[in-house]
């Protein structure tokens, strides 16, 4: 249940909305994402509680475009939940192409083209958003890194280098 339909149990009729279905979807995909688990706790009482104060977690589900997504559609407060078309945008329900384009536009945005030189803090905010691609360069084939970073030095390992990479794979 959202958790302004655990609030009409009390009696103070807020009546139906939309976005709480949407919070009782984002509760069902995580559900079904993590196997059986439930974001707000797995104990009936306890889950309720937690749904009532926004306590959740989403350490079963592993794919951070999920979480993003399953985050976003159980926030606490239903004006800040997305609308049905918004959650269909997500990039978690992108193509496998959709996602590519977007990391190749992403990597010749004029940042990603001075990777090498790029600031320090866009580095360090990129981080925080994006989370860590430190280790990045250990998902691709060494050859294929040796002939990529062969033409020029070699790309860093955080956002920028792996969007500029990325980019530089599709071009050439």
């Amino acid at each position: 249940m959202a958790k302004e339909t655990l609030s009409e149990k009390d009696n103070t009729k807020i009546g139906y909305k939309s976005n709480s279905d949407i919070q009782v979807a984002g509760m069902l995909i995580y559900y079904i994402l993590s196997g059986g688990h439930h974001p707000f706790g797995d104990k009936p009482h306890k889950c309720e509680y937690n749904i009532d104060e926004g306590n959740y977690t989403l350490e079963h589900v592993q794919d951070v475009l999920a979480k993003d997504l399953i985050e976003w559609m159980i926030d606490a407060e239903p004006k800040n939940r997305p609308k049905v078309e918004e959650c269909l945008r997500h990039p978690f329900f992108w193509t496998p192409d959709r996602r590519i384009e977007y990391l190749r536009k992403m990597g010749n945005r004029k940042e990603a083209e001075n990777c090498r030189t790029a600031d320090k803090e866009l580095i360090s905010s990129l981080e925080k958003c994006a989370g860590s691609f430190k280790q990045w360069k250990d998902k691709f084939p060494p050859e294929l890194l040796q002939k990529m970073d062969g033409k020029k030095k070699s790309y860093p390992e955080n956002t920028l280098g792996f969007l500029r990479c990325i980019r530089n794979l599709h071009e050439h």
